[in-house]
């Protein structure tokens, strides 16, 4: 059937228009420092843009649109490496292959965006591929948002659907749920929601604690069976970030979130998973199946490297009509190429103890374990992370030196962020664009940066 499928010649010229695409940004492959008219330029951009939001910008940076695997441009001409990827979405690096095909794939549609009512193909293909690869889970359905709060909006009220008038959550400390009207509360953070009132109950308890791991399972069942004791008639699920971002990416073992989970099946209670960051970024596709844990999982949300959010949900959660809906699941480009994304990591060598995450996970710790035991010794003293999620601590750890540190590792080439608070931990979201020779760069500009500041 022809219906839909472009004509021989327009193919070819989207064929040409790729490798003209591709090649340019490819131009985009090491670090270049700005002029220093180019910069006030680009400053002057920035502050009209800081006025137009009503505050201050954390890096001065504008991107030109473009950059290339780690690099990206700014619209002064300076180049640098790109290892927080827009907090995570940008898995894959800039102007990966798929991302420029999924863009010209769009532009050959007769709309921008599709939706709830007029379904297109793109959503079913990324659906099929998406469910495909929890197969092993109890995991049935997807339902597409427009954000990762909103996936989690749908979860929760997905869960209080089923489990009504039990509407109480268990969340854990220091997670990060995002800033929607129900998530905020899931949130710990209270500067969050400063003035915000409370429009959900939530009982926070302790996760994975690194530096006692041995007491760790019991603090949190204890405090599990405290709050059971008290709230039993009103609490309908408990959700966690296996792997929590805000904190400093904090994890627990394979034996602490199995326990956990016996104790809230026992209770009756539905599992909610948040994986709108970790999705694709773990040594496999989703942490849940990392830590081996898809019988046990209800709900699970995702959304950042696959370009669009949503939800994943079993049967028995599956909602009445008119519960969920949306006018949109999505940008067809951000559509075409989450379908492509999993179907990349699935077939591609990225996943199981010998997968690139795996291996750049290790050369970043192990980079770091060296600089931690020779010129950085007593200045980096902290390091850990799992996949592409890689974080360490500079000087005493508090947030001020630690910002201090950031910008001036930005400043030599290297976008990062920050995670926690007391400890504040640099944070980075690698893309599996790295090349062991951008990671020996890499570390010489952190080593550098490291001995100039403290």
């Amino acid at each position: 059937m022809d219906i839909g499928k472009l004509s021989v010649e327009t193919q070819n010229q989207m064929n040409e228009l790729f490798s003209s695409i591709l090649l340019e940004h490819q131009k985009v492959n090491k670090i270049k420092h700005s002029k220093e008219e180019d910069f006030s330029s680009m400053e002057d951009a920035i502050k009209s843009y800081e006025k137009n939001k009503g505050r201050e910008s954390f890096f001065p940076y504008l991107s030109s649109g473009y950059g290339h695997g780690p690099f990206t441009q700014l619209i002064d001409g300076s180049v640098k490496y790109d290892l927080i990827g827009a907090m995570g979405p940008n898995l894959l690096g800039h102007s990966h292959p798929l991302y420029i095909k999924s863009h010209l794939e769009a532009a050959t549609s007769d709309v921008m965006t599709c939706g709830n009512l007029l379904n297109y193909k793109e959503p079913l293909r990324l659906t099929e591929e998406i469910l495909e690869s929890v197969k092993n889970s109890r995991l049935k359905h997807f339902w597409f948002a427009g954000s990762g709060s909103f996936a989690n909006d749908s979860a929760l009220k997905m869960i209080w659907q089923k489990k009504a008038p039990k509407y109480k959550v268990i969340a854990f400390n220091q997670a990060f749920a995002g800033r929607s009207i129900a998530t905020q509360d899931i949130t710990f953070n209270p500067k969050y929601r400063e003035n915000m009132p409370k429009t959900l109950e939530v009982c926070h308890v302790p996760h994975f604690d690194q530096k006692n791991p041995q007491s760790s399972l019991k603090r949190t069942l204890d405090a599990l069976e405290a709050i059971w004791k008290k709230e039993s008639e009103s609490i309908c699920a408990i959700t966690i970030e296996l792997i929590q971002g805000e904190a400093g990416f904090v994890y627990g073992t394979k034996h602490f979130y199995k326990e956990v989970f016996k104790w809230a099946k026992e209770k009756n209670l539905y599992i909610w998973v948040d994986e709108v960051q970790t999705f694709g970024r773990t040594r496999e596709m989703f942490a849940f199946q990392m830590f081996e844990l898809d019988e046990y999982v209800d709900i699970v949300t995702v959304g950042k490297a696959l370009q669009v959010c949503g939800t994943l949900y079993s049967e028995e959660l599956n909602p009445s009509p008119g519960l969920i809906a949306g006018t949109f699941n999505g940008a067809l480009a951000t559509i075409i190429a989450g379908q492509k994304i999993v179907n990349y990591l699935r077939k591609g060598p990225f996943y199981g103890e010998n997968g690139r995450i795996h291996q750049i996970e290790n050369a970043f710790l192990s980079s770091l374990k060296k600089l931690s035991e020779t010129t950085c010794k007593g200045k980096i003293k902290y390091y850990g992370g799992i996949g592409t999620m890689i974080s360490f601590e500079v000087g005493d750890s508090d947030k001020p030196s630690t910002i201090n540190f950031i910008k001036k590792l930005y400043q030599n080439g290297i976008i990062s962020f920050i995670a926690g608070d007391k400890p504040t931990r640099v944070r980075f979201l690698l893309p599996l664009s790295l090349t062991d020779e951008h990671i020996k760069e890499i570390f010489a500009i952190v080593e550098k940066t490291t001995l100039d500041l403290f």
